[in-house]
């Protein structure tokens, strides 16, 4: 039997020798092979993308809304409900969130402009983003400053610092730390400034520190009012203003709306709604050890607790990216069959035209593993290169799309840097794919040369 040495050798020279045959074998592969990394690459892409938004091992557990003859049948969530689902072994973390169940209105100055909005928000507790930056002033200040130390405003109703006039008992009272979504600023970025000509924030500890530090972000809260007449008349108290601050920005904090420490929502709605609204969540965020275990979990909170998941968008996309994406490498892989098959055709093509060749080789010496191999290592070679131009023809045209979607596309929300992710296993996939492709397009021909008689060979011109 020929040495390995030798035979790849032999093969690399039978290349050259037909590189019309070589190049016109290999064009459908490469097509093939490109489409095949290229869609492979732009739904890892997406995914990754889609999944920094809405990560899949994180769900939202809430309550469904259920009703009989006007009352509301609806289950409560309650801290029961938290240390429930807290003791599953499948679960890394429960935590709950409180709404602001009362009609508010929050306003500020930004760039000049007063801003008013209908105040959304919730709360959580503050060990949720103990590993955050502003941990150490994202504290219940209420509930640990001795209201007897608190000093007294100043005759024009001022205070100093990270503090405000207190209306109902005339002292200087700490504002209420503020957090915001990263999504939200995002969605402000890309929509909200360009449409009003604003200014596009980028970094938010450079952002506070432009305006004058922590003291200048101030944000007023009309707890209890409305923009709605009618809407205040059915709280127990009337309305009144707090003061906040904007502390930064946090993945822990709700998409669209505020988040403050939970104690001061417990107190605002006991104050505004009832004794009852401070002891019910609106929400458990869960965190789960594997995001495989979200239907499961899913299952259990439904008929174990009469709650049901919030839906799931992240698995929504992921499962529309994943059917489009398995539809494009699909095609792709007709294609780089139909390589194959071309490839077997074009090398039954070159058995026939070398059997004088092919008789020769065996005549002296050559067996038939000999002959098989020779074959078979053009088909390998063949997909080697193949796959490289295909895998390097794939990354070019990822590059094409980033930078025509980065110089025509509108700086739309979450828009990404890239939409591809060449991972190193896709590279690998592709090459080797294509290599096993031409591999099985050039076994019958293989076979067929190495049952080649020599001398039946060697006899016909």
């Amino acid at each position: 039997m020929m040495p390995g040495a030798k035979l790849a050798t032999l093969v690399w020279q039978n290349t050259l020798r037909n590189p019309k045959q070589f190049g016109l074998s290999a064009f459908g592969v490469v097509v093939g092979i490109a489409a095949f990394v290229f869609f492979l690459a732009l739904s890892l892409g997406i995914r990754k993308v889609v999944f920094e938004i809405f990560p899949l091992d994180v769900v939202e557990v809430i309550a469904p809304q259920a009703s009989f003859l006007g009352q509301d049948l609806s289950t409560r969530i309650t801290d029961a409900t938290v240390e429930k689902i807290a003791a599953r072994t499948d679960v890394k973390e429960a935590v709950p969130r409180m709404a602001i169940a009362i009609p508010s209105i929050g306003h500020g100055y930004f760039n000049g402009n007063e801003l008013k909005f209908a105040l959304i928000g919730d709360g959580i507790s503050s060990d949720y983003v103990a590993n955050e930056r502003f941990s150490d002033k994202f504290r219940d200040w209420e509930a640990e400053i001795d209201p007897a130390t608190l000093p007294t405003c100043n005759a024009s109703k001022r205070c100093q610092g990270l503090t405000y006039c207190d209306a109902r008992d005339n002292k200087c009272h700490r504002r209420v730390p503020i957090i915001l979504s990263r999504n939200l600023l995002e969605i402000y970025n890309k929509q909200f400034a360009v449409s009003r000509g604003l200014p596009v924030i980028g970094g938010m500890e450079e952002f506070i520190a432009e305006r004058g530090g922590l003291s200048k972000m101030r944000i007023y809260m009309d707890l209890g009012d409305t923009m709605v007449a009618s809407a205040s008349g059915k709280l127990r108290a009337r309305p009144r203003r707090v003061e906040g601050t904007l502390l930064g920005l946090s993945d822990k904090a709700i998409d669209l709306g505020i988040t403050i420490p939970i104690g001061y929502v417990k107190r605002w709605n006991t104050e505004f709604l009832s004794d009852q609204s401070a002891k019910e969540y609106s929400k458990i965020i869960v965190k789960l050890n594997d995001k495989n275990a979200v239907a499961p979990f899913g299952a259990w909170v439904t008929s174990s607790l009469n709650l049901r998941l919030e839906d799931q968008e992240g698995e929504r996309f992921a499962m529309i990216i994943f059917i489009i994406t398995g539809l494009f490498i699909l095609i792709s892989l007709i294609i780089i069959t139909i390589s194959a098959i071309n490839i077997a055709h074009n090398f039954f093509m070159q058995v026939s035209e070398r059997r004088r060749e092919i008789g020769l080789l065996r005549a002296l010496g050559g067996t038939k593993a000999d002959v098989r191999g020779i074959v078979l290592g053009e088909a390998a070679l063949l997909g080697l290169v193949s796959g490289v131009l295909g895998v390097v023809f794939a990354i070019l045209g990822g590059w094409l799309v980033d930078w025509a979607a980065s110089s025509y596309l509108p700086d739309f929300a979450f828009k990404p840097e890239t939409f591809f992710h060449f991972a190193p296993w896709t590279i690998v996939a592709g090459i080797s794919c294509s290599i096993l492709f031409c591999v099985l397009g050039g076994v019958l021909p293989a076979t067929k040369a190495a049952q080649m008689a020599p001398a039946r060979a060697l006899a016909q011109q």
